[in-house]
């Protein structure tokens, strides 16, 4: 049975069949763990595992695959385990059977998602999402939630499932006790050109998946190095885990343990374009560990790379350009994908903001390359990064703005600007990301309807904040205006 089965008149008998075909799942949960560490503890387990996992994990894994932006004009997650094929309807949340039968690929699988998309760069985003929201199950101990993202799944769903459109990869999922999390860090620099990641984050990885989100404004002022730092290691930075055939994991899985992108990603800023490297020089070795810049043009491309698409964001400060062996192989446009949802997902956990530009066509691809001198790799994709703009103002002078959000690190506060406009009081109510209220000011108009505000970053009964990214909104005459900023150790 198709997901068309509510399509038109049904009589009253079908009624209580048709009803007995849905499934609802329960709420996503919220677990403790961080981006950071689930990026830095996944890995796929192949084989081994039972089916005993809870609704509660398939709940969470298509909850955070949904989040992810689309690139074609349709897609569909079908879910695959021991009593049906369903499909996944995400506005009620719920498993509508599709065929009824075992179906697996994978005989111990607990569930298989199939994501049915129009680009294969859409499937590594959803596939990274659904891997790390099984991993946010972990605790330090061990690991009962495997899974891996397997083409071979693909291609028998493609023929046993019976979906609307081709299926791009599978995700198996299953039970299995291994190593648990693991904050150790394998990242290091052998040059110094970069500042050792962190393994932590202040938000933990549903949290940021509630507000995943893409924006392509940005403030004129770069990140650190430091952040820089960590989202290239999130996109494709090692790990502490070693694959089966001895080489060193990343934060994405790859096909074969092959890992398509070494050497073909590149940070673009002020100073030059720069190659990263996730391992030693000469950087081919996949069983070797590294984390730095190689230059490979000096002087601001920026300009010339802006140029090279309209849809490149041009307020960004620095932007990471992801390659590709070969654009018209899946493998190594889905490991694009992978990246890409890595690095929006690091920007927001860094209280940044980011904007992939993807797919591109041939034409972009190569305007890209002669803008920024590099080899003839094929450019998958373009993230742009950087402070979110610190106001957007509204039409009309009523509106209320915020000029300025940031905290002072060291100091446990927090400066905002704001401006009322004409109106004579306003409400600044501040926001986790979750959407939960934790602190409100009511302003009053002052001469120049312009104000100045220090917050010690603290509750109304004067508990601290905990760290983690927050959403500040101004609300007067009739209009809001937000803003984020990042609230330090």
């Amino acid at each position: 049975m198709k997901r068309g089965i509510f399509a038109g008149v049904l009589s009253l008998a079908l009624v209580p069949v048709l009803l007995a075909q849905v499934e609802s799942l329960p709420a996503p949960v919220v677990h403790g763990n961080s981006f950071e560490i689930l990026s830095n503890s996944r890995y796929s387990i192949h084989s081994g595992f039972d089916s005993t996992l809870s609704r509660q994990v398939l709940s969470n894994v298509l909850w955070a695959m949904n989040r992810v932006p689309h690139l074609g004009s349709y897609r569909d997650f079908y879910v695959a385990t021991p009593e049906n094929v369903y499909w996944y309807d995400s506005t009620a949340h719920a498993l509508v059977v599709h065929m009824s039968g075992d179906l697996r690929y994978s005989p111990g699988a607990a569930f298989e998602v199939g994501i049915a998309c129009a680009r294969h760069e859409e499937a590594g985003f959803a596939v990274q999402a659904g891997l790390l929201a099984g991993t946010a199950f972990w605790n330090h101990d061990s690991a009962v939630v495997a899974s891996c993202p397997m083409k071979y799944a693909a291609l028998h769903a493609d023929s046993f499932w019976n979906p609307a459109e081709s299926i791009k990869i599978v995700d198996v999922f299953g039970r299995a006790v291994t190593n648990g999390l693991m904050d150790s860090l394998q990242a290091r620099s052998s040059d110094s050109t970069l500042p050792r990641p962190r393994t932590s984050g202040p938000d933990t990885f549903e949290v940021l998946m509630s507000n995943w989100h893409q924006d392509s404004l940005f403030s004129p002022v770069s990140p650190s190095l430091n952040d820089v730092s960590q989202i290239l290691w999130a996109g494709n930075g090692v790990t502490p885990h070693l694959t089966y055939n001895n080489r060193r994991g990343t934060t994405i899985p790859s096909a074969d343990a092959l890992y398509y992108l070494t050497r073909l990603i590149y940070l673009v800023r002020e100073d030059g374009v720069w190659r990263y490297n996730n391992r030693r020089p000469p950087g081919t070795d996949l069983t070797t560990s590294d984390h730095r810049l190689e230059l490979v043009v000096s002087g601001d491309r920026r300009p010339q790379l802006r140029s090279a698409s309209s849809r490149i964001p041009s307020t960004a400060p620095v932007y990471v350009v992801v390659c590709a062996l070969d654009t018209s192989r899946y493998r190594d446009m889905e490991e694009a994908g992978l990246a890409g949802f890595q690095y929006v997902t690091q920007a927001l956990s860094l209280g940044l903001d980011g904007f992939l530009t993807v797919p591109l066509t041939p034409v972009e691809r190569t305007q890209i390359i002669v803008a920024l001198g590099i080899p003839s790799d094929r450019p998958a994709l373009v993230f742009a990064c950087g402070s979110p703009a610190s106001a957007v103002r509204e039409a009309g002078n009523a509106a209320g703005t915020l000029l300025a959000v940031s905290s002072v690190v060291g100091r446990s506060l927090v400066q905002i600007d704001w401006s009322l406009g004409s109106a004579n009081s306003g409400r600044l109510r501040v926001f986790d990301l979750a959407g939960r209220p934790v602190r409100e000011f009511v302003l009053a108009r002052t001469t120049s309807g312009t104000g100045h505000l220090n917050w010690n970053a603290t509750r109304e009964s004067g508990i601290r904040l905990a760290p983690g990214v927050y959403i500040c909104r101004l609300e007067a005459g009739g209009r809001s205006t937000a803003a984020r900023f990042v609230l330090s150790r």
